[in-house]
């Protein structure tokens, strides 16, 4: 692994020149449906050699996408589909308890892992929790990213600006803080566009990462194809 894999993670492969001064362990990623594109860096990630494990808070993992990857790279997806543990929250709390409890284990500290949360903010919006003890735990979990995130451990957010609810957008807003790089996916008139929101930064040439990433994400599988979820 390169040097400067190392400090920006394949995330930003093929930007040799980047304007980052600083290293990006936190990388979040918003827009309309910001989940896909994740899951397929998640899926490069683990074909790269690291350590990817999976936290759904918004049921949207996609294991389709992973072997659609796997195939381009020819890979039988069961084998990189098995590189990559997931575990699924549909409470604010247990999204709480798989971040603040049950990663850290998990992590090798020899080893390149990256972890990769999908919706962590999807359920605390949800009022049926009452705003303080949201607040609270959210603010919990943001405090164990930060201390997890280091040296060899690299965190990948996605979060869905469908079906905020605006009375607690101040959790978008504290993820944003967090992280070291902000991408936003920005409907274009034919095609999808991605921008740099934290720091500002104008594209002045196609990612290739994320190019091909369009192209693989059009079209679909069989829906008669079943791939088993490696869990944790």
């Amino acid at each position: 692994m390169e040097e400067g894999e190392k400090e920006y993670f394949p995330l930003f492969r093929g930007w040799p020149n980047l304007p980052i001064k600083r290293s990006v362990k936190k990388t979040l990623i918003i827009g309309e449906r910001p989940e896909r594109f994740t899951i397929y860096l998640s899926a490069l990630a683990a074909f790269l050699g690291f350590r990817v494990l999976v936290a759904d808070g918004a049921n949207t993992f996609d294991p389709y996408l992973v072997a659609r990857f796997a195939r381009k790279e020819n890979l039988p997806p069961p084998l990189l589909l098995k590189k990559i543990s997931i575990a699924r929250a549909f409470t604010c709390h247990q999204l709480a308890t798989l971040i603040q409890e049950r990663l850290e284990p998990l992590l090798n500290p020899e080893t390149y892992a990256l972890v990769v949360l999908l919706g962590p903010g999807t359920m605390f919006f949800d009022e049926d929790v009452p705003g303080a003890e949201a607040a609270f735990l959210f603010r919990q979990t943001l405090a164990k990213i930060n201390k997890m995130a280091g040296e060899k451990v690299f965190f990948l957010l996605s979060q869905s600006r469908r079906g905020i609810n605006q009375r607690r957008i101040f959790f978008l807003r504290e993820l944003q803080q967090m992280a070291d790089v902000v991408l936003q996916l920005k409907p274009a008139a034919e095609d999808e566009e991605i921008i740099f929101a934290k720091p500002p930064l104008i594209l002045r040439r196609p990612w290739k990462v994320f190019e091909e990433f369009k192209k693989l994400a059009i079209g679909g599988d069989s829906p008669r194809e079943e791939f088993p979820e490696e869990r944790y």
